[in-house]
């Protein structure tokens, strides 16, 4: 790969590249990192109040810091180089912030918590809407699915037990609604104040 081709690959990736390898980074550095930066209600009562935002940065386990970064790179490859940008990390860091404090005030019984797939879902709730890539009905489609998925995790048919031999822990679904959540608010004010971006994949 040619110097040229390196600059235009990381002027296009550079957010996405950066958080994946934080998140690498932090992962090498367990369990030093979860202690400091993962959500305890104890610890955030108490005043550390970073870790409504660390927590999304660090992992139960190896798989579940794998699958997080699968998602992180299916989101670069949704988004592209739109969201390569201040938008794109105003949209991480709203995410990630709304899923911790979400969790604070509505999941009142959780102590601790800890990963990326919550604002994922925020992440890829907005991605299609805003990159060129994809029409506004395919866009629509990634909604309903991330909704439904969203709500059904939300309901007495889905087994929040399922992965804990894979990723270490059970599925805090109720992360998953505060990102999707968080998502749809952000398509709202990218629909009041910035309607020309979401025009682009207007088909």
């Amino acid at each position: 790969m040619s110097c040229s081709s390196v600059a235009d690959f990381w002027r296009r990736y550079s957010v996405y590249l950066i958080v994946i390898a934080l998140m690498a980074v932090l992962g090498a550095l367990q369990p030093w990192s979860s202690e400091w930066l993962q959500f305890d209600r104890a610890r955030i009562d108490q005043g550390e109040l970073w870790r409504l935002l660390t927590t999304n940065w660090v992992h139960l386990s190896t798989n579940h810091l794998i699958g997080n970064i699968l998602g992180m790179a299916l989101f670069a490859y949704i988004a592209g180089p739109y969201l390569n940008n201040r938008l794109g990390v105003a949209l991480l860091l709203w995410c990630m912030l709304f899923v911790g404090v979400g969790l604070y005030i509505y999941a009142g019984y959780l102590q601790r918590y800890v990963g990326m797939s919550g604002a994922l879902h925020g992440f890829l709730l907005v991605a299609p809407f805003v990159s060129a890539f994809y029409s506004r009905r395919m866009a629509w489609v990634f909604f309903v699915v991330i909704v439904t998925k969203t709500l059904w995790e939300q309901t007495a048919w889905y087994d929040d037990m399922a992965l804990v031999g894979y990723i270490g822990g059970r599925v805090e679904t109720n992360s998953h609604l505060m990102g999707t959540v968080a998502g749809m608010l952000f398509l709202t004010y990218l629909k009041i104040f910035k309607a020309g971006l979401l025009d682009r994949g207007e088909q």
